[in-house]
């Protein structure tokens, strides 16, 4: 099964914090995967497997978690964590870090109300059926912030049915930071992203061939 050919959305691209009509780079990518979509999840938010799977980040540190929460590698709704990222695969060990919190996350059995109800059924960047989709979203702290970039970025995990999901994710980044980024790294996000989802569909679909 391919991707929805109809996402990203012909209008483009938005997030809660950098709404579409300030966004200067958004960054983006997609795949399906054979695998259940609670799989794929638990891959995504179990920061301790990044480094057998993701080329693009992987190390993660947590910083802290919310009041009352187990203190262990698990994202939740306002961790905070530093993704230690890989710009030049030629320098694996080079890391840019990036501080980051997260700001959402929704599951079909605990949907939340960060995206408003009359937002989901308007803007064809969100799944509106929240009963079939996993949510995460982080934003970014710290340094870059202080220098004048704004960036929140989303994923989605699709159910598609048994054994099947589709993944999205994007990122929204505005500010005056955000046009040296574009200038910059722009082609180097967009094929990152890319990798980011080849890296989970290999991961997920081999961790669910195994158990099979």
């Amino acid at each position: 099964m391919a991707s929805d050919p109809s996402w990203p959305p012909a209008s483009g691209l938005g997030t809660k914090l950098v709404p579409r009509e300030s966004v200067i780079l958004p960054i983006y990518g997609s795949t399906t995967i054979s695998a259940p979509a609670a799989q794929v999840w638990r891959l995504l938010i179990d920061t301790s497997s990044y480094e057998s799977w993701c080329s693009f980040c992987p190390k993660v540190t947590i910083h802290s978690q919310p009041p009352s929460a187990p203190n262990d590698s698990e994202l939740r709704l306002d961790t905070h964590f530093t993704f230690h990222v890989v710009m030049d695969s030629k320098k694996p060990t080079s890391y840019t870090k990036t501080q980051l919190r997260v700001t959402d996350i929704s599951t079909p059995n605990e949907p939340s109300t960060y995206i408003p109800k009359d937002e989901l059924e308007s803007d064809p960047a969100w799944t509106e059926d929240l009963s079939r989709v996993y949510r995460i979203a982080w934003t970014t702290e710290g340094g870059f912030v202080a220098r004048g970039l704004r960036s929140e970025r989303f994923h989605e995990v699709i159910d598609r049915g048994e054994d099947s999901c589709e993944v999205r994710t994007w990122e929204c980044q505005g500010g005056s930071l955000a046009h040296a980024v574009k200038w910059t790294y722009k082609k180097t996000l967009q094929q990152k992203f890319g990798e980011w989802c080849a890296d989970l569909k290999k991961a997920a679909e081999e961790k669910h061939s195994s158990s099979q």
